[in-house]
């Protein structure tokens, strides 16, 4: 069998690139909710124009990526130190730690943008913080299932 130096550009690369393909679900999402509440309300069509609506899939995933650079970066870049290699408690692990980081990255955004607010409350925002989580689960346990390297072929 042969054995090789762990892949630390390809780990570095999957997880930082994370936020981006989540953005890519973000943004078809929005797009989607956005095109049925215009067709549930026919007097909003004139507040939107198609080209936000067109480039919604394409700019929110830039967009997200762009907002979690830095706590994405730390995370890649602890997940490619480390050498974490595929074994399913690592894989759970690593989604588990994704998630966090993404939820306590997100709580930071609340507590700076929804402190100043006298009416706000973080209660309003419970959906969209545990969507955060459970999307950024999901994608770092996909990329940690299909893309760190098998313990058998790494030193």
């Amino acid at each position: 069998m042969d054995v090789k130096n762990y892949p630390r550009r390809k780990v570095f690369s999957v997880f930082f690139f994370c936020p981006l393909v989540m953005g890519f679900f973000v943004g078809i999402y929005n797009f989607v909710t956005l095109l049925a509440h215009l067709v549930n309300n026919p007097r909003l069509l004139g507040e939107v124009r198609g080209g936000e609506l067109l480039l919604m899939p394409i700019l929110t995933p830039v967009i997200v990526q762009v907002a979690f650079l830095p706590p994405v970066l730390g995370f890649a870049l602890v997940i490619a130190w480390r050498k974490v290699i595929r074994t399913s408690r690592n894989c759970l692990l690593v989604s588990l730690a994704g998630g966090l980081v993404a939820i306590l990255w997100t709580l930071l955004f609340l507590v700076v943008i929804v402190g100043t607010v006298k009416s706000a409350q973080f209660s309003d925002y419970f959906f969209e913080l545990t969507m955060i989580f459970f999307t950024s689960v999901v994608t770092c346990w996909l990329a940690a299932r299909f893309f760190l390297p098998d313990p058998l072929l790494v030193r």
